[in-house]
């Protein structure tokens, strides 16, 4: 009986994911992929149609992996555990970029720091204010996610960043910072508390060099519209 069962979870595994039998994972539809993430060992059909109902009800695959878990979980057959795996995903993407970056040592144009930003912190449901450290040849020093919350000029502390930049001796600084809403346009606030650190690094003699506004798969860049 055994081994009837785990046949024909093989069967429907190559029906239902056809990379296990033939072709590229890249030829796969969003439900085939996130249904093959999510599948029980089973249940292959199960799984693709968590996946469709996922899709269907939050969009996009950025939907279901910006979703919150009570979000994710209100979706019948959906539990911790495959919040999880999605939450996953989303940790690996955002290593991965963080990993390219030190091996590429430089973020020396508007698209590759866009594209950085992009990767760390489009999937945040709530704000989140990041700084990328640079040397004077604008190579890759560190990164770090400094304040979450309601991004303002009351709640990012110069002095924090300071702090930061003291500690690793960079001589230049990235800033960003994403809008959940899935915006990127730069509010009034957005562009006071880029001026509140541009003066407070400039006493240190540090240079920002940008502020990357991200939104939903897009950024604005604040050196770009001449806000520095």
């Amino acid at each position: 009986m055994e081994r009837q069962v785990a046949s024909d979870c093989r069967v429907a595994n190559r029906e239902h994911f056809p990379v296990l039998a033939r072709g590229h994972i890249s030829q796969w539809s969003d439900s085939q992929l996130l249904g093959f993430i999510l599948q029980q060992r089973h249940s292959p059909q199960s799984s693709l149609h968590i996946a469709n109902q996922l899709l269907q009800e939050l969009g996009s695959l950025h939907g279901v992996l910006n979703a919150s878990q009570n979000v994710l979980c209100s979706v019948p057959g959906v539990g911790p555990k495959k919040y999880i795996r999605c939450q996953a995903i989303v940790e690996l993407h955002k290593r991965t970029s963080v990993q390219h970056v030190e091996r590429m040592m430089k973020l020396d144009s508007v698209d590759e720091s866009k594209a950085f930003f992009i990767s760390q912190l489009q999937y945040y449901q709530h704000e989140c204010f990041a700084v990328v450290l640079l040397n004077s040849q604008h190579e890759f020093l560190h990164y770090r996610e400094l304040f979450t919350g309601t991004i303002n000029s009351a709640s990012v502390y110069p002095r924090e960043i300071v702090k930061y930049v003291v500690d690793y001796n960079a001589a230049n600084v990235l800033i960003g910072h994403n809008h959940p809403s899935g915006s990127p346009e730069p509010s009034q606030a957005d562009i006071a508390m880029t001026q509140k650190i541009v003066e407070a690094l400039g006493l240190i003699d540090v240079q920002v060099l940008d502020h990357i506004v991200v939104g939903v798969g897009n950024a604005v860049s604040l050196a770009q519209r001449g806000c520095l």
